[in-house]
């Protein structure tokens, strides 16, 4: 069975300035993104096309947007969680265009599947604070036997900063004196990402036996 998007191909033939048209109702909208497109190779910029719409319209779309996102994230929860490709499969629809950071907590059962996934904390544009306790708390609440971590950074810089080693050091010891194993801390950045598991600084194993 196809899917709406695969069924309606009337909008994707569009270019990008006929939906611009169809969303803000706006030829000086259109032909800005024309000129970006013709003039300087660049793409359209979605918050300015969202700031040249109503209100009403804004949320309508902001909405399907959001029910779009965490449809196809929705197709990945269950499955087992083998690598940390896996992990931001799942997560890279929450986090991949937040302007600000997120601490997102995934809890797997013995089977190493997604019973679970909550977002933890809500920061700023460089930090997001995260209390230990709220993690295991859920996790203790759901029944977890392992448990993954995931933020992003809006910089671009997919590399940990000292405050997100120290969380993974106070994370990893907290869960381990619970039983609880911790998979990974992984970080998300746009289209790519940086694992603690995959980089040696967890030593795990993803069929979930930590080693």
């Amino acid at each position: 069975m196809r899917t709406g998007f695969e069924v309606n191909g009337d909008y994707r033939l569009m270019d990008s300035a006929e939906l611009v048209y169809i969303l803000t109702n706006s030829a000086v909208m259109v032909n800005r993104v024309q000129e970006k497109e013709i003039a300087y190779g660049e793409n359209c910029n979605f918050e300015e096309v969202l700031a040249k719409m109503t209100p009403g319209k804004r949320n309508l779309v902001m909405a399907g947007v959001e029910l779009y996102k965490r449809c196809n994230s929705k197709k990945n929860e269950k499955q087992q969680i083998k690598c940390s490709t896996d992990i931001y499969d799942i997560m890279h629809p929450y986090l991949c265009d937040n302007k600000t950071e997120e601490c997102w907590a995934i809890f797997l059962n013995q089977s190493s599947r997604v019973t679970r996934k909550i977002r933890v904390s809500a920061g700023g544009y460089a930090m997001c604070p995260v209390d230990v306790r709220v993690i295991l708390k859920e996790a203790i609440l759901c029944e977890a036997v392992a448990l993954i971590i995931c933020h992003n950074h809006p910089s671009g810089n997919h590399m940990p900063s000292s405050e997100d080693d120290k969380l993974t050091t106070a994370l990893r010891s907290a869960s381990n004196t619970l039983n609880i194993n911790m998979i990974d801390h992984v970080i998300i950045v746009n289209d790519t990402y940086y694992s603690n598991a995959d980089e040696g600084r967890i030593y795990t194993d993803y069929g979930g036996t930590l080693q």
